[in-house]
C-alpha cells in the first residue's frame, strides 16, 4: 500500500504535472479483482497475523469507495475488540491515507480526518511503546499540516529536520511497513525547493533503497530517480544522470497494464526519458545518439496520443526542444523547418489559453534565430534573437527573484531553527537544574536519614547501657541494703553471744568482706555516672572542696539508702555517717 492516496503530489517539473495526475486518478478506477475480506477469519488471526493482513491488503484495488469504508470499518471492530493496539495503529495510518477520498466514511468512534487519524495513531503508538509508528505519524502529520497550510514553512522545515534525524537515528529499516520512500522523498522534495540540494540529495539516496518498481510503487520509483537524474545533471555528471535516466526509461519499458489511464502515465515517463537521455548525449557532444532517443520520444508522442489534447501538445513541443537541436548540429536544416513551424503551431495554439509556460519559447525562438542565421535570413534571426533576449532577461530576473526567495526562506528557517534550539537549549537547561537541585535535596535527605539512624542507633545503644547500668546499680543497691541488714543481724547476735576469740576473728573477717573496696567504688561511681550522668561533676563544680568522704555520702543519699545502710557499705558505724554529714551540711549552707 502506497502513499499516493492522501498528500498532494509533490512535482520536479511542470511537464510531468498532467502525466502523474493521470496515474494518481486511474488508481482510483482499476478493475483488478480485489482479494475478499473474511470478517470471522480476520477475527481469528492472531495479532501479528492481523498487522502482517492490513499491511499487505491492496486497498488501492477497491474501487467502490463504500465497500472501501465498509471494509475498513470491520477491520477497526475487530482489532477494538480484540484490543490489538498494532492493527489499530495501522489502520489509522491507512484511515489517513485514504481518507480523502471522496465520499470515503470514517468507522464510528474515528477521528473524520487524516490529522485526527494520525494524532490517534501517534498517541496510542507513543502508550503502547511503538517507536517506530509514532515517528512515522508525527512525519507523516508534519507533513500534512504544511500541505494543508496549517504551520508556517519555517517550522515545517525545522520539524521535518528533526523527524529526519530521529527517523535516521532509529533506523528506516524498522519503518519499511509505513512507505518510508515516500516520507523520504517528500522531505526530499522540500529541501530541494528551499535550495539545500546537497541535504536533499542525501535522503533521496536513501529513499532510493525503499522504492519498489511496482504498479503500486512505481510514482515513487520513477519521481526518486527523477530527481537523482537531475542533481547529478546539475552537477554536470553526465554519466551518473544517464544511469538514473535509462532506469526510468527500462521501467516504464517493462511496465505493463490494461487500464488506459494507466499506460498513458507510464508512456509519459517513456517519453519523458528518451527526451532526458537525448538532451544528456547533446550535453555530452553524442549527438548522433542523441538524435536516436529524441526520435524515438517524439515519434512515441505522435503515435500514442493522451485523452487529453493540451497534455500531447505541451509534451510535443517538449520533444520538439530536444529534436531541434540535434538537427541542428548535425546540419540537417532541411528536417528543422518543418519541427519549427509544428512548434510554432502548438505554441499559438496553448499560449493564449496559459497552457504554456511563459519561458518554455525561450528555447524555440534560439533555435529559430540560429536557423535563420544558417539560411540567411538574418532579419528573422535578430527579430528572435530580440525576443529570446528579451524573455531571457525575464528569466533571469525570475531566477534572481527565485533565488532571493530562497535566501531570504533560508534565512528564515535558520533563524526560526536557532529560536527553537535556544528554547529547547534554555529548557534543558531549566531540566538539567531542576534535575540537580532534586538531587541535591535527594541528598541532604539521604545524609539527614543516614544520620538520623545514626543518632537513632546511638540513642538505642545508650538507652541499652543505661538500662544495664541501672539494673546494675539497682542490683548492687538492693545487694548493699541485704549485706548489711545482714551485718546488723550478725552484730545483734555477737552481744548476745559470748563467742571465743576465734569466733569474733571470724566474724570480723565477715563484715569487713561487706565493706566497699577502692575498687568496688570505682566500678559503683561508674555504674552511678551512667545512671545520672552530669550529677557529680555538677556537685563538684558548684562544690569544689568537699571530701573524697563527703562526696560518696551524697551519692550514698541519691540512692535513698538508710544512714545504717551507708555506715555499714563504708565500713565505718553510724556517728562517723552523722558527722560526714553535718560537716557536708555546713559547707553547703556556709557555701550558700
Amino acid at each position: 500500500m502506497k502513499s499516493f492516496f492522501l498528500f498532494p503530489i509533490p512535482l520536479k517539473k511542470n511537464i510531468y504535472l498532467t502525466a502523474t495526475i493521470l496515474f494518481v486518478c486511474c488508481l482510483g478506477n482499476l478493475s483488478l479483482a480485489q482479494p475478499v475480506f473474511n470478517k470471522n477469519q480476520f477475527m481469528e488471526m492472531s495479532a501479528a497475523q492481523r498487522y502482517r493482513y492490513v499491511h499487505d491488503y491492496p486497498f488501492w484495488k477497491v474501487a467502490n469507495v463504500n465497500q472501501l469504508s465498509s471494509l475498513v470499518a470491520q477491520m477497526v471492530e475487530v482489532a477494538d475488540f480484540k484490543k490489538d493496539y498494532h492493527t489499530q495503529i495501522a489502520l489509522s495510518y491507512y484511515l489517513a491515507l485514504i481518507g480523502n477520498n471522496v465520499g470515503f466514511k470514517f468507522p464510528k468512534g474515528k477521528p473524520a480526518s487524516i490529522f485526527g487519524e494520525l494524532e490517534e495513531m501517534q498517541k496510542i503508538a507513543i502508550q503502547q511503546g511503538y517507536e517506530a509508528e509514532a515517528l512515522i505519524a508525527a512525519a507523516s502529520l508534519t507533513n500534512s499540516l504544511y500541505l494543508g497550510q496549517r504551520i508556517s514553512s519555517e517550522q515545517y522545515y525545522v520539524d521535518i529536520q528533526t523527524s529526519l534525524e530521529q527517523l535516521k537515528e532509529l533506523g528506516f529499516e524498522k519503518c519499511r511497513d509505513y512507505n518510508i520512500a515516500s516520507i523520504l522523498f517528500d522531505f526530499s522534495k522540500s529541501l530541494w525547493d528551499l535550495g539545500d540540494f546537497d541535504k536533499a540529495y542525501l535522503y533521496l539516496r536513501i529513499a532510493e533503497r525503499y522504492i519498489e518498481p511496482t504498479i503500486e510503487g512505481g510514482f515513487h520509483y520513477t519521481q526518486v530517480l527523477s530527481y537523482l537524474q537531475t542533481y547529478w545533471k546539475n552537477k554536470k555528471e553526465y554519466n551518473k544522470s544517464m544511469i538514473y535516466a535509462k532506469r526510468i526509461l527500462a521501467f516504464h519499458q517493462n511496465f505493463h497494464s490494461d487500464i488506459p489511464e494507466h499506460k498513458y502515465w507510464s508512456e509519459f515517463w517513456l517519453n519523458f526519458a528518451s527526451i532526458d537521455i537525448a538532451s544528456l548525449l547533446l550535453d555530452q557532444g553524442k549527438i548522433k545518439e542523441g538524435e536516436i532517443y529524441a526520435s524515438k520520444g517524439f515519434q512515441l508522442i505522435k503515435s500514442r496520443l493522451s485523452l487529453d489534447t493540451v497534455v500531447s501538445k505541451q509534451a510535443e513541443f517538449d520533444a520538439l526542444m530536444v529534436l531541434i537541436p540535434v538537427k541542428l548540429k548535425l546540419k540537417k536544416i532541411n528536417e528543422v523547418a518543418p519541427l519549427l513551424k509544428l512548434a510554432n503551431n502548438i505554441k499559438s495554439s496553448l499560449e493564449p489559453n496559459g497552457k504554456l509556460d511563459y519561458f518554455k519559447p525561450l528555447r524555440l525562438y534560439k533555435y529559430s534565430s540560429e536557423y535563420y542565421e544558417k539560411v540567411g535570413g538574418y532579419a528573422e534571426a535578430l527579430r528572435y534573437t530580440h525576443l529570446a533576449q528579451m524573455l531571457q532577461d525575464s528569466l533571469n530576473r525570475r531566477n534572481d527573484a527565485q533565488k532571493l526567495s530562497q535566501m531570504q526562506l533560508r534565512y528564515e528557517v535558520e533563524k526560526y531553527a536557532n529560536h527553537v534550539k535556544a528554547i529547547e537549549s534554555e529548557k534543558q537547561l531549566q531540566k538539567y537544574l531542576r534535575n540537580a537541585i532534586i538531587l541535591i535535596l535527594l541528598l541532604v535527605l539521604g545524609l539527614v536519614y543516614v544520620n538520623h539512624q545514626r543518632l537513632r542507633h546511638k540513642h538505642r545503644e545508650q538507652e541499652s547501657e543505661l538500662e544495664t547500668a541501672q539494673k546494675e546499680l539497682a542490683w548492687q543497691t538492693n545487694h548493699f541494703r541485704n549485706m548489711s541488714e545482714l551485718i546488723e543481724n550478725l552484730r545483734q547476735e555477737n552481744e548476745k553471744l559470748n563467742a571465743s576469740d576465734n569466733q569474733h576473728e571470724h566474724f570480723e573477717k565477715l563484715i569487713s568482706s561487706t565493706i566497699l573496696t577502692d575498687e568496688g567504688w570505682i566500678n559503683f561511681k561508674r555504674m552511678f555516672e551512667k545512671v545520672h550522668p552530669g550529677y557529680m561533676q555538677s556537685v563538684k563544680e558548684k562544690y569544689p572542696d568537699l571530701t573524697n568522704a563527703e562526696l560518696r555520702l551524697l551519692m550514698l543519699e541519691k540512692l535513698d539508702l538508710s544512714t545504717q545502710e551507708m555506715a555499714n557499705m563504708i565500713g565505718v558505724n553510724k556517728n562517723t555517717i552523722h558527722q560526714t554529714r553535718l560537716r557536708l551540711r555546713k559547707k553547703t549552707l556556709d557555701r550558700n
